[in-house]
């Protein structure tokens, strides 16, 4: 974790954070400097159990070589920037380390300290990583006790479960290619073809993934009023206020009564209903432009024709409709 008084900020992570002995590793840290420094330092600690091989760096400075420091918790890599660095300088490292044989299940931890020399004090930032390292291969569970006696047929194992790695997290991930917030949006057409939903490229992708996720309970209110709504809403982010007229004319005949079924009057066509939206004008990348009414005028038309595509298709066939948007161009 950085602390505050640094004027660094050190990022220290792992290609894996889980290995096998005699699996590699590769380290990246990224100093980013937002004070002007000199004296400025690194150092990377490699714990017993990993062996360091070889390092890179992005700067350019006399020592670009790191000195070791050997100690009985391992070593440390370290190395010294003495030249004036600006604000706004990034530095970057690898370092590449095998793991080493063990008897028994580890966590080795490597921490990345950079630290700024002053006259009469210093300032660090540190960063840590934890990798996971497993004695046997996880497929030996699989087989009987007799194979965990044989080295030779645990490191085989583990070769084949390194290669098989990616698709097991595929596999382990594939609920997510399920869930319309989490699928890659290339996967949204696919996910609603199960549904027999056919998404409009031209929606916004938040919009799509909320109307697939929504998919459901349309269908369950599909030819209703609230479920026409509902599906307005999601497209276009409002309610909609649906009318409906139920009633016929009224005309005198020998059975006709005033009640839900007969009104007064000449608008009171049955199967009909209004629809009237409250919408915002369109959003143009540049209003200014000289064609900008035009372009509004057609996306309003767009938008338009979207909103009768969508209450043609959740309407029950027999009835009529009436459309009004308030606030178009």
């Amino acid at each position: 974790m950085n602390t505050k008084q640094a004027p660094v900020n050190v990022a220290h992570v792992a290609n894996f954070y889980n290995r096998y002995p005699g699996e590699s590793v590769t380290f990246f840290t990224r100093l980013e400097i937002h004070q002007p420094v000199s004296g400025l330092s690194l150092g990377i600690s490699i714990p017993t159990g990993l062996v360091s091989g070889d390092a890179r760096s992005s700067a350019r400075h006399d020592d670009a070589l790191p000195s070791a420091q050997i100690h009985a918790d391992g070593r440390d890599l370290i190395w010294s920037l003495s030249a004036a660095l600006e604000a706004g300088t990034v530095i970057e490292y690898e370092l590449d380390a095998l793991v080493s044989p063990t008897p028994e299940d580890l966590t080795l931890i490597t921490t990345a300290i950079a630290t700024v020399e002053y006259k009469d004090t210093s300032a660090s930032a540190v960063e840590g990583a934890a990798i996971r390292v497993k004695a046997k291969g996880a497929y030996l569970d699989y087989l009987p006790a007799l194979y965990n006696q044989d080295e030779l047929m645990g490191r085989l194992l583990m070769l084949f479960e390194s290669f098989w790695k990616p698709v097991e997290g595929q596999i382990d991930a594939i609920t997510n290619y399920f869930d319309p917030y989490l699928t890659p949006s290339d996967f949204l057409p696919w996910l609603a073809s199960w549904m027999h939903l056919a998404l409009d490229e031209r929606w916004p992708e938040e919009k799509r993934r909320l109307l697939l996720h929504s998919a459901a309970q349309l269908y369950r209110m599909r030819g209703t009023k609230a479920g026409l709504q509902r599906y307005l809403e999601i497209y276009t982010g409002e309610v909609a206020e649906i009318t409906e007229r139920r009633a016929s004319n009224f005309r005198l005949s020998e059975g006709a009564r005033l009640g839900e079924g007969i009104a007064l009057g000449r608008d009171n066509i049955p199967h009909t209903f209004d629809v009237v939206l409250q919408l915002p004008p369109v959003e143009l990348p540049d209003s200014n432009a000289p064609d900008a009414r035009r372009q509004r005028a057609r996306k309003e038309a767009e938008r338009r024709h979207t909103i009768e595509q969508i209450i043609e298709s959740e309407k029950p066939a027999h009835t009529k409709y009436q459309l009004t948007i308030s606030n178009e161009q």
